[in-house]
């Protein structure tokens, strides 16, 4: 009888071995708890690989890895907007760790305000792997100022910039929305940089299609950001720092009035000199 529990025991144990040996670990993290709308939804997915065997990640292999995106409240995972894979294909050894970054509003639609859910999956024939659920939140940011873009030679196209902040790790951070009508694209929104209080950002639109946003970051600084929006594209140009208008003003007045009484002062000794 001793001898059946021992050997009953033993095929216990080494099964408990095996299914922990063919294990794949798998984490996602985001990188904020809230996004503005439009904002790229950054993530990190982890895959470490506790099995005896190589992964292989292909199209069409049986190893597959992917995303799953819930709405609260709504039942069923959101179907994918982007008909692509959403890592390249690639082999993962015994003992790797995989770590990729990517952007979840490029497969799904995260336009609307709410509160979201994501996962990470991966799958080994019939075995399903799962991360651990990370909630997020998508809001439309508070309002500063808007401006409208319209173009020549597309008569029928407005595009909307929106200004708006929201506060991220208790530091207020201003935001630009940009929105095409008809048609309802919604371009990236670009995290423009700290916001002060007290800040009233300037927001300009050039013919030529050239963007300028000067915003009070802190105190005595500004941040001045140029956006190059054309009909078919909208990329980031320049950005820079500038110190307080008002203060680089007084400093030009004072520097201009102080050559000035120079110039008056050495002629005023060359007078008397040769007197």
């Amino acid at each position: 009888m001793k001898k059946y529990l021992i050997a009953g025991a033993g095929l216990i144990a080494v099964v408990c071995q095996a299914a922990v040996e063919q294990r794949v670990d798998v984490a996602v993290t985001l990188a904020a708890s809230t996004f503005i709308t439009g904002e790229p939804v950054l993530i990190q997915a982890k895959v470490i690989n506790l099995t005896r065997a190589p992964l292989a990640f292909k199209p069409d292999s049986q190893d597959q890895f992917f995303i799953e995106v819930t709405r609260a409240g709504q039942l069923g995972e959101l179907a994918p907007v982007a008909d692509k894979p959403f890592i390249k294909p690639f082999t993962l050894a015994p003992g790797a760790t995989f770590e990729h970054a990517l952007e979840a509003d490029k497969w799904f639609a995260l336009y609307d305000s709410g509160k979201y859910i994501i996962r990470a999956v991966v799958l080994l024939g019939d075995t399903r792997y799962e991360s651990a659920q990370r909630s997020f939140d998508v809001v439309p940011g508070l309002p500063l100022k808007e401006a409208l873009q319209m173009f020549t030679n597309k008569k029928n196209l407005q595009r909307n910039f929106k200004l708006v902040y929201w506060t991220r790790d208790r530091v207020n951070r201003l935001f630009l929305r940009i929105e095409d009508e008809p048609g309802g694209l919604v371009w990236d929104t670009i995290e423009l940089g700290m916001l002060a209080r007290d800040g009233n950002p300037r927001l300009d639109i050039a013919l030529n299609g050239e963007v300028t946003i000067i915003h009070r970051a802190t105190r005595d600084s500004f941040l001045r950001t140029v956006v190059w929006s054309l009909p078919d594209s909208v990329e980031i140009a320049e950005r820079n720092a500038l110190v307080d208008p008002d203060i680089s003003a007084s400093q030009r007045v004072r520097s201009l009035y102080g050559d000035l009484e120079d110039q008056t002062q050495q002629k005023k000794s060359s007078w008397w000199k040769f007197w």
